[in-house]
């Protein structure tokens, strides 16, 4: 046996040695005759660096083998190579070697790049083969009989410029099989291709796809028909069946049907450009998908062929594993066709029969969309919602948390535009009903709470007949309607109204002023210490609401009895008047609050109150941010009209500096408690009197100005008989300087006659200092009284333009009181963190 088996390799080594020697002294003459070859067979040029026959690289077959080929396009003007390969194998069998045939069997491409290229005029790139030379002659000895071809590592990109189609493709590992004849060309390929995309125009399909590709083309040459043999297409767990013709003798005829099996949504939404399934990327389905078409017609500048596609799903469901959340039970039937005309005016979409369920509630409805080019849409739905698993299933980013139960029914019906413009209650209907819905806001700190009530949709306006609710502590209730929601939801610019009557049995602004509260982004969130938007408000909204409250907080504020209204028209806030029983007494306030400078808000107000307790509303308003004057010094009720007009930055902070107002003040039956600067006139009166200084009435103008409070002269007629009347007028700053000058006329004899003055002796005190650091002192001379007198904001011209926040404020002309006195030094006129002055 083992002499057998070296007899056996010798004879071999010797038959292979012969045969390397064969085609070593036969290599020129089987490179020369296909050279020839392919000089006859091809039109374009074809470099290589060398060429060689090798027993091995095709073994068993014999090669003619190409290195770093490059093969030229077909258009002369072109610079672009149609392909370049490290390496082109041509193989032959040995037999026909032996028998003085020299015809390909094979061909191998391996590391190439082919670019096939067509320009706008549909002119190619690839005719690189010469007419009529499919064949060689029988008695030619060198020809083509292709049994195979293999692409190994082949980049394919193809471009169209007049159709703005982009494909790239390569081929890991690619067979075919090429048969050809006087009249016909046969290709049959199996393998796997990875395609990188499929761009028409600017949408990518396939983008990064591993293709199974099993398909058999035969070209008809004198016919000029492509016919796809039904092939089958792999991708992932699907499997789709393509097949039909193209006829392409002058502009391309297609006639071409396509199935799809074994598909789910993941599956047909990968194969979709981003912009199309970036939302809904991330779900998954279980249950039958299915879709079909064909696409039949010539494609051409003036024609487009005919598109019907049908598609559905029974019984499915569909989710998303992060949420893990379903929607079951899903079946529907769709088709979709460009139309008798193959154009987008008769394009039409039908959705019908859809039917399924949400967390065990169902939904149904259907779908029309007819004339793509003047889209007419008309469409039915009708849900039972559990907010919770709604939510969870498709989130919203706006949405933080909800829960509750919803029920919804909508109806449109007409041309897309009229449904975006202004719908007509014909065209467009639904009802939203929500029990016990709670909605927790991005923007928002407190949640919507117990939300319950009915919303109707009547054309372009939302009717609201009920709906109550908690914001926070806060609750409301009320009905009202949202004019022209649909045009401000689907269009830039439109306006929206909402006029709405509001109740509540509590109002806390401890929360609601502080409630909404925005989230920074970007730059804006890191500086946003140094810069503020201010209060945006969108131009484009106006409303008009009539409130009452029962109850309302605001730190030591507890008031009741609110009622009024409220307009916003054009970035400007305003009301005929709000009233409201506080600190034992009644206020109301009118006027307007202008927003339309967002980091300059100008509000001007007129605020009254009657028979308002002193000491509460001390109490109440923390006493003004000073401590000469507190809640436990006065009593005594106070009757007033203030005129303001106040300036607010784009941090909401008062700009005391420009803030403007008039005090129309009356306080009866007032007692003055435990006044420190009181105690030092024991000489008027005992201490046990001037620690309870009462007066009857007390009247007086008070304005206020480049961060100073101004007190013209007024009678105070106390109880004190030593002093029974005392004159009082003087100066109080938001830093808490003050100045205040008193005049008390004195009893005859008491004083020397030299001193007094045409009205009897007078005697003259000045308390000057801080809140905390202050002195009293006699003031010997007599002082004139002023002429001018101090100019409200009342009294004053036609308003001015609102300033510039960013200009420098302009000095004020200076106003002289009633009294004569050096006014403090005017400091800057910016105010201290944590301050604030209220009158």
């Amino acid at each position: 046996m083992n002499k057998f088996l070296k007899i056996s390799f010798l004879t071999l080594g010797v038959l292979l040695g012969g045969a390397l020697a064969g085609v070593w002294l036969g290599q020129e003459h089987i490179i020369t005759l296909f050279v020839q070859a392919l000089n006859r067979h091809l039109q374009v040029p074809v470099r290589a660096s060398r060429l060689e026959v090798s027993v091995l690289d095709q073994f068993p077959r014999l090669s003619v083998t190409l290195h770093d080929v490059v093969v030229a396009g077909s258009e002369p003007t072109d610079t672009v190579k149609l392909a370049r390969a490290r390496r082109l194998y041509c193989a032959f069998d040995a037999w026909d070697l032996l028998a003085g045939r020299y015809h390909i069997r094979a061909v191998t491409l391996a590391d190439a790049h082919v670019r096939v290229r067509r320009n706008r005029q549909g002119v190619g790139n690839y005719h690189v083969l010469r007419p009529d030379t499919a064949t060689a002659p029988a008695t030619e000895p060198f020809g083509m009989e292709l049994e195979g071809i293999q692409l190994e590592r082949v980049h394919v990109l193809y471009e169209d410029a007049g159709h703005r189609q982009h494909f790239r493709l390569r081929t890991p590992s690619l067979r075919a099989a090429l048969t050809i004849t006087d009249t016909r060309l046969t290709i049959a390929a199996q393998g796997r291709a990875y395609v990188e995309t499929l761009r028409f125009g600017t949408d990518d399909y396939f983008q990064q796809k591993e293709l199974g590709i099993s398909t058999e083309l035969t070209i008809d040459r004198p016919g000029q028909r492509l016919a796809l043999a039904p092939s089958r297409v792999q991708v992932g767990p699907a499997a789709y069946t393509l097949g039909g013709t193209v006829a392409y003798r002058a502009a391309p005829v297609l006639d071409l049907h396509c199935q799809a099996a074994g598909a789910d949504v993941q599956s047909v939404l990968a194969l979709l450009p981003p912009r199309l399934n970036r939302a809904l990327a991330g779900y998954r389905s279980r249950g039958e998908v299915y879709f079909g078409g064909t696409v039949r017609g010539e494609v051409s500048a003036r024609r487009n062929p005919t598109v019907a596609v049908r598609f559905g799903c029974r019984n499915a469901s569909f989710f998303h594993p992060r949420y893990q959340q379903a929607v079951e039970h899903v079946s529907l039937t769709g088709f979709f066709t460009n139309g008798a005309a193959q154009s987008a005016t008769t394009a039409a979409l039908h959705l019908d029969s859809i039917r399924g369920q949400l967390g065990g509630r169902p939904f149904r409805g259907r779908l029309q969309l007819t004339n793509f080019a003047a889209p007419r849409l008309q469409l039915q739905g009708r849900a039972e919602v559990d907010v919770a698993r709604a939510v969870r299933f498709f989130p919203v980013a706006a949405i933080r948390q909800a829960r509750g139960t919803a029920s919804l029914s909508l109806r449109l019906s007409g041309p897309v535009r009229e449904l975006r413009h202004r719908p007509t209650p014909a065209q467009v209907s639904g009802e939203l009903r929500l029990q016990n819905l709670h909605l927790h806001l991005r923007d928002f700190r407190q949640p919507f709470t117990r939300l319950s009530g009915q919303l109707q949709l009547r054309g372009p306006d939302v009717l609201i007949p009920t709906l109550s609710g908690h914001l926070g502590n806060s609750d409301f209730r009320g009905s009202g309607k949202l004019r022209n929601l649909a045009a401000w939801l689907l269009q830039p610019g439109q306006p929206l109204r909402l006029e709405a009557v509001v109740a509540s049995h509590l109002l806390d602004f401890n929360q609601l002023l502080y409630t909404y509260q925005p989230a920074a982004s970007g730059v804006a969130a890191k500086g946003s210490h140094h810069q503020a938007t201010g209060l945006r408000v969108p131009a484009r909204i106006a409303v008009a609401v009539e409130a009452t409250a029962d109850q309302v907080r605001f730190r030591r504020l507890r008031g009741r009895q609110l009622r009024g209204n409220l307009q916003l028209q054009g970035q400007v806030f305003s009301s005929t008047g709000l009233a409201l029983r506080a600190a034992g007494g009644r206020a109301s306030v009118r006027g307007t609050v202008d927003a339309r400078q967002p980091r300059l808000l100008k509000a001007s107000t007129t605020v009254s109150c009657q028979q308002v307790p002193l000491d509460s509303l001390f109490y109440v308003f923390e006493n003004f941010g000073q401590q000469f004057i507190t809640q436990r010094h006065l009593r005594g009720s106070l009757t007033a009209t203030a005129e303001v007009d106040s300036y607010y930055d784009a941090h909401l902070t008062p700009l005391t500096d420009r803030l403007e107002a008039e005090v129309h003040a009356t306080v009866r039956n007032g007692e003055l408690l435990n006044f420190e600067p009181l105690q030092k006139l024991s000489f008027l009166a005992s201490r046990a009197t001037l620690r309870h200084l009462r007066f009857a009435q007390l009247q007086n103008r008070l304005y206020i100005q480049s961060r100073t409070v101004y007190v013209p002269e007024m009678d105070i007629r106390s109880n004190v008989k030593a002093a029974s009347l005392i004159q009082v007028t003087g100066t109080h700053t938001f830093d808490q300087q003050l100045e205040y000058h008193v005049r008390i006329p004195l009893l005859p004899g008491l004083l020397p006659q030299a001193i007094a003055g045409a009205n009897g002796p007078m005697l003259r005190l000045a308390i000057q200092g801080n809140e905390r650091d202050f002195a009293v002192r006699y003031e010997r001379a007599p002082r004139a009284a002023a002429s001018p007198q101090v100019t409200g904001p009342s009294s004053a011209a036609p308003p001015t333009p609102m300033p510039d926040p960013t200009s420098p404020v302009a000095p004020r002309p200076a106003t002289r009181p009633s009294f004569e006195l050096k006014k403090p030094a005017k400091k800057p006129a910016q105010p201290q963190a944590g301050e604030y002055f209220d009158f």
